[in-house]
């Protein structure tokens, strides 16, 4: 019924009651009909259209005309209903080919816990991995494992041998790298290095060293005289007895100077010749190394 007009006060006795009872008669029935009403639209009114599964429609807008679907339980449920009957089983995945969206496969009762859903599309049991298991994938054989503690990782993972590494070594990255020109190569399992130097002479560094000479004396002394000529320190005077002089008196003395002598140079020495400290500041732990 989807007749439907405006009440006017002029209207006949008869007019009015007729045109009010269809009026009720429309509004009863929601305006039900194969196709939506046309005239004396109003916002808000409904639609009952019963070629739709007597879906109710409701007035949205005039301009333009709008008619928006009003849900009801019924169309819900035939919806859901419809919806999951159309929508078809889970497809696994394979080497060659995509799954395809679906439902999901029921579980089977007892798998509530540790079981996944896997891209096949079957239910499958999560891998338990032992101890050592995870071990041999974290710390394979040849692996180094450091600790603050001093827990023996062959007590703490069964199945695995440890062997503590030497003492007082650091670690250097295998391979061959240049510094100021000097090419240094690492080899792996190579060891070298001290805590304690001493310096070589061919690792000192060019210097020098204060020096002080002791001074000589070189005094002497001369006398002459009619019967005799002395001498003393650095002079020394001999009597050639019997020379006779071209005067024709006699005694002649030779002098003789020695000045020839020696100083002694002392240097000065310092240093305690001790091995003096090699290593870079450090902080001491376990290491322990993976055999088997």
């Amino acid at each position: 019924m989807q007749e439907y007009n405006e009440l006017v006060t002029t209207d006949a006795c008869n007019t009015y009651l007729e045109k009010a009872d269809k009026n009720i008669q429309s509004v009863a029935s929601t305006f039900s009909g194969t196709a939506f009403p046309t005239t004396n639209l109003k916002v808000g009114m409904q639609c009952m259209r019963t070629d739709d599964s007597n879906n109710i429609y409701k007035l949205t807008s005039v301009s333009p005309v709008k008619w928006e679907l009003v849900p009801s339980k019924s169309y819900v449920d035939n919806a859901v209903s419809t919806g999951v009957k159309s929508v078809v089983n889970f497809k696994g995945a394979t080497s060659t080919a995509a799954g395809a969206a679906g439902l999901v496969p029921a579980p089977a009762k007892g798998t509530q816990t540790d079981y996944y859903l896997s891209a096949d599309g079957t239910w499958k049991k999560v891998q338990q991995r032992t101890i050592k298991e995870v071990i041999d994938i974290v710390h394979p054989v040849g692996s180094i494992w450091e600790t603050t503690t001093t827990d023996d990782p062959n007590v703490l993972w069964s199945g695995t041998t440890w062997v503590k590494m030497d003492a007082g070594r650091v670690l250097v990255s295998a391979g061959t790298y240049t510094e100021n020109g000097t090419t240094y190569t690492y080899n792996l399992g190579d060891k070298g290095g001290e805590a304690k130097h001493q310096i070589t002479i061919e690792e000192m560094p060019s210097h020098g060293h204060k020096a002080s000479i002791s001074n000589a004396d070189l005094v002497g002394t001369l006398g002459a005289y009619t019967w005799d000529h002395l001498a003393s320190g650095i002079v020394s005077a001999k009597d050639l007895a019997g020379y006779v002089k071209p005067d024709g008196h006699y005694g002649y003395y030779k002098y003789t100077i020695n000045a020839s002598h020696g100083h002694s140079v002392i240097l000065s020495t310092t240093g305690g010749n001790n091995h003096h400290e090699n290593r870079q500041p450090y902080t001491v732990i376990n290491r322990w190394k993976r055999t088997v």
